[in-house]
């Protein structure tokens, strides 16, 4: 089986991507969703949440209060590193039985989209790394449009992650989602063909 990490910045198309990859049949571990997963009321990853950081960082439903963690952790770096202590660990462990189980099922190619596939070295678990791309024009008028962020927020928060052309040094297969979206996923199926040839067809 040939692993495929799936990542890119913010507004990058990513999710558009992926969304194909799983449309062809390809299993996908979404690491965003699992690491939502991870700190669901009642789970242990938001008990270790809540003893890191206080009791404070919940609501009182007794949820993750995802702004105001947002809030600190991007202004903390250390709070950071200790979130994403708590939850890469969970996340890897869902990963690495998602991989296993798409290899007893026999599957030729499965997708770990990880939004900080190489800032955690996740890069070096797979065979390949996919990188969706666009300018930065793009990547912040995108992300403006999605989120509601000003421009200086999305700014921020981009230059807060691994440039593009730093990102470029470790992938196999760049993604240009600049054009149009026929045009890249025209190029999602031509990347996805060659990997089915090398895994020995469907």
């Amino acid at each position: 089986m040939i692993t495929i990490g799936l990542t890119g910045g913010i507004a990058s198309g990513k999710s558009t991507v992926s969304a194909e990859l799983r449309r062809q049949g390809v299993p996908i571990f979404d690491a965003d969703q699992n690491a939502r997963d991870a700190v669901a009321k009642g789970s242990k990853g938001l008990a270790l949440v809540a003893e890191a950081f206080g009791s404070e960082y919940l609501t009182d439903a007794g949820e993750l209060n995802r702004p105001k963690v947002s809030e600190l952790v991007f202004h903390d770096k250390q709070a950071l590193k200790t979130l994403e202590g708590i939850l890469h660990k969970i996340v890897w462990e869902n990963a690495e039985s998602f991989l296993k189980t798409q290899r007893e099922l026999g599957a030729k190619v499965a997708v770990l989209d990880v939004p900080l596939l190489i800032e955690t070295g996740w890069h070096k678990q797979v065979d390949k790394v996919w990188l969706v791309a666009v300018s930065r024009r793009q990547q912040i008028e995108r992300a403006m449009l999605r989120s509601g962020m000003t421009e200086a927020e999305v700014v921020a928060r981009i230059d807060a992650q691994m440039s593009l052309e730093e990102k470029k040094k470790y992938a196999d297969v760049v993604l240009d989602n600049s054009g149009s979206l026929e045009h890249t996923l025209a190029h999602v199926h031509v990347e996805l063909d060659k990997l089915l040839g090398d895994a020995g067809g469907c």
